[in-house]
């Protein structure tokens, strides 16, 4: 996937290892002993199979409530821990945690959300899988945690980036099945933004129009139909809805609506993908020699066998960039090899967007363990 626009952060900054900086001060200055988000016994964070979901607000950890589970807001940056069981017979449990950042979210948030998501790394034991997830471009992994994925303008009054009151204005919303989450999406409100393999729907305040594309499949139908329901319900009966299928003699009143008209792009040419092939590559980070190199080990067929326990790899997978910490890697090799990560991908011209993930030897998740099977098979 691409950035469809520019976040109003730095990239850069955000990648779990950005400490010793005036922020990491101030976070610190307000952080308890223990952040109470995660700490509170009774919230049994981490202690149980589940998903918990947090909001950065003015360096506070907020707890997000559990009916917004799959919304979030493109000024805001949040942090999302899923817990599961890795094999049904031991009561231990797995970690994935996420830090999702809006693009609209201030640089003061983003980077709380980095920091924070160590500190909860760090209560958890060091175990979990880290990730970074950037609006847009979210990894397999993050979409999976919800039934319906939804993203929408507007966010808290950080204090910082200070953001208006979201108001009502017309939009236009994109519905795609994404494996087997329902992703909604805010696009640009123009004909560009269609193409016949998705649902659309087109708010103009007091009409609400549900453009079915040709190919669209029913569980987007379905999905987009919920939404247009609950929109209409909060408006106390105030808009009224039009469904529209594509080709239909209504579509002259939605395109009068959009404000433009076009081709509509067919479902093959709205991959959401890069397409481009990138060749798989394996970098070391050791300190054996004395100092601290980053080396390419090995590029195309990827296999286990080729880590190494004791140092840190750097794993790019095409789709994303892993960070395996061998058991029994230095402190030193650990500590900068996120540093590592984030300098391969802006030096090899990589996508900035791309997810980071931190994985811990013996820890690794099945994305990490299915992208070195689909390497090890290929001839």
């Amino acid at each position: 996937m691409k950035l469809t626009r520019q976040p109003k952060w730095d990239i850069a900054t955000t990648n779990l290892a950005n400490f010793g900086t005036q922020l990491e001060k101030d976070v610190r200055s307000d952080a308890s002993a223990q952040e109470q988000a995660w700490a509170d016994p009774s919230a049994m964070v981490g202690q149980k199979p589940g998903l918990w979901i947090w909001r950065i607000e003015k360096f506070n950890v907020v707890p997000w409530p559990k009916e917004k589970y799959g919304l979030f807001y493109s000024g805001d940056s949040y942090i999302v821990l899923y817990s599961y069981k890795k094999n049904d017979n031991t009561e231990a449990l797995a970690h994935d945690i996420h830090f999702w950042l809006g693009l609209d979210s201030s640089q003061d948030e983003v980077g709380t959300a980095a920091y924070k998501t160590v500190e909860l790394d760090d209560f958890l034991g060091t175990s979990p899988v880290q990730h970074r997830e950037v609006q847009s471009c979210e990894s397999g992994l993050f979409l999976s945690h919800f039934k319906q994925f939804r993203v929408e303008d507007g966010g808290i009054d950080s204090g910082f980036n200070r953001l208006k009151p979201v108001e009502y204005r017309p939009r236009l919303l994109k519905i795609k099945q994404i494996k087997r989450t329902v992703v909604i999406r805010e696009v640009p409100k123009d004909y560009t933004s269609l193409n016949s393999g998705d649902v659309f729907i087109l708010d103009v305040g007091t009409t609400i129009y549900q453009l079915n594309g040709k190919k669209s499949q029913g569980s987007e139908r379905m999905k987009a139909a919920e939404l247009v329901r609950a929109i209409e319900g909060e408006r106390q009966g105030a808009s009224k809805v039009v469904v529209i299928d594509e080709g239909d003699r209504e579509m002259s009143k939605f395109w009068d609506a959009l404000g433009s008209k076009g081709d509509i792009k067919s479902a093959e040419e709205d991959t959401g993908e890069d397409m481009t092939k990138v060749e798989r590559k394996l970098f070391r980070v050791s300190d054996a020699s004395g100092e601290l190199t980053f080396k390419e080990e090995s590029a195309g067929t990827i296999t286990k066998d080729q880590f190494d326990s004791n140092d840190v790899f750097v794993f790019d997978a095409g789709h994303e960039v892993f960070v395996w910490i061998g058991k029994n890697s230095t402190a030193k090799e650990k500590k900068y090899s996120l540093h590592y990560a984030q300098d391969y991908i802006q030096k090899y011209d990589r996508p900035a967007y791309l997810p980071i993930t931190r994985v811990l030897e013996g820890g690794e998740n099945e994305t990490f363990e299915s992208a070195l099977i689909v390497v090890s098979t290929v001839v």
